[in-house]
C-alpha cells in the first residue's frame, strides 16, 4: 500500500477472488480497484463477484472469457447478432461482456485472433446498446438470470 501512496504503483488488484467477502475485507485496508477473474459457465459467470465489483468501482477483468464458454459462443442470439454485424461470435462476446462492464482479456497466442480481439473495441453492435434489442436481452437473460 505504501506503494500507491508514493506513486510508484498505480492500481491494487486481485486475481481468483470468488468471495464478494473476502474483497469486502481486503477493502478494509485498501480498496481494491481490479478484479481478475474466471468468467465462465463453470462459476456461473462469476455473478456475485462482478455485481460487486460493478456496485463499488472495480473493474472487473475477464479472463478464460472465450474458452469458458462454448454455451455462450453457440447461443442463437449471439450469433444472429454477429452475422448481422459482420463480426465472428468470439467478437460478439468480448464486446457484449464490455457493454456489461467487463474487461476481457486475450490469452490468445495467435497473431489472427489477437488483431480480431483488438479490433472489437472500433466495433459497434447497435444490438448491445438498444435496451430494447431482443437478443441483448436474451444474452442477458442466459448468463445473469
Amino acid at each position: 500500500m505504501s506503494l500507491q501512496d508514493e506513486g510508484k504503483v498505480g492500481m491494487i488488484g486481485v486475481s481468483n477472488t470468488y468471495d464478494v467477502n473476502l474483497l469486502f475485507a481486503l477493502g478494509r485496508a485498501r480498496k481494491v480497484q481490479v478484479v481478475q477473474n474466471r468468467w465462465c459457465e463453470q462459476n456461473e459467470w462469476d455473478r456475485a463477484v462482478h455485481n460487486y465489483c460493478r456496485g463499488n468501482n472495480f473493474m472487473y477483468q475477464s479472463f478464460w472469457t472465450l474458452t469458458g464458454n462454448p454455451s455462450l459462443l453457440k447461443h442463437p442470439a449471439l450469433l444472429s447478432i454477429a452475422a448481422a454485424s459482420s463480426c465472428t461470435p468470439e467478437q460478439a462476446v468480448f464486446k457484449f461482456v464490455q457493454h456489461e462492464g467487463i474487461t476481457p482479456l486475450s490469452g490468445t497466442t495467435k497473431s489472427a485472433h489477437m488483431r480480431q480481439d483488438l479490433a472489437v473495441h472500433e466495433l459497434w453492435i447497435p444490438e448491445f446498446v438498444d435496451e430494447s434489442n431482443s437478443h441483448r436481452n436474451t444474452i442477458r437473460k442466459f448468463l445473469w438470470g
